[in-house]
């Protein structure tokens, strides 16, 4: 057997160690963070100073657990699939403090009527396209349940160079300055004071305790 196949064994071996040793016993509507690898994921680091910088929502299902989450589209994913495409397969999974199986239950089935929803390029509260942390709060809302902060994009860290560079790719379709803002420094005034909620304003809610993970 080539040294290259061993090498890619033992790293999966290694790797599924790893994540059985950090993955805690699931409950419906549990919360999983992951350092994404997508190109926007630095960016989404900078601004919001952590390292999580994607969210979904774990549902229990008769296959095994899926993540129900924003990405190019809103989708299910397998766990496992879902951890495989993070940084290092890194993650951390937090839980609701007093979330009721009922209440889990109807957050679940609300985030699941996303599924096929774009993904939000914007990160604007709207519901016709949909952003990763968005996808939670809208789905804990549903059920009576305020998670995380709406903060104002203007006083996260968006002067930072990768900010700017994921800006310049998209100011000109930006849904708030087509006709209202004629050049990308217009834009950038006029979304300062767009509300965004990021992964980790979740993460950091008084209201969800952290259970699991390596991240």
């Amino acid at each position: 057997m080539r040294a290259t196949t061993l090498l890619s064994i033992a790293l999966a071996l290694t790797a599924g160690q790893a994540l059985a040793e950090n993955l805690p016993p699931l409950r419906q509507g549990d919360l999983v963070f992951q350092q994404s690898k997508s190109p926007q994921s630095e960016a989404i680091r900078l601004a919001s100073g952590s390292t999580y910088t994607h969210i979904g929502i774990i549902s229990l299902t008769p296959a095994g657990p899926v993540v129900i989450e924003a990405a190019d589209v809103v989708r299910q994913t397998p766990l496992k699939a879902f951890l495989a495409r993070g940084a290092k397969g890194r993650f951390a999974v937090y839980r609701l403090r007093q979330l009721v199986p009922a209440k889990a239950d109807a957050a679940v089935a609300a985030a699941r009527t996303y599924l096929g929803r774009p993904y939000d390029l914007y990160f604007r509260l709207d519901p016709d396209a949909i952003y990763c942390s968005e996808l939670p709060y809208d789905a804990f809302r549903s059920v009576g349940i305020s998670l995380g902060r709406v903060e104002r994009f203007g006083n996260l860290s968006v002067r930072n160079p990768a900010v700017k560079a994921l800006f310049a790719t998209r100011w000109a379709s930006h849904p708030d300055c087509r006709g209202a803002a004629g050049n990308a420094a217009a834009c950038w005034t006029l979304i300062q004071h767009q509300g965004i909620v990021t992964p980790v304003s979740i993460a950091r809610d008084s209201q969800v305790v952290r259970v699991g993970g390596n991240l």
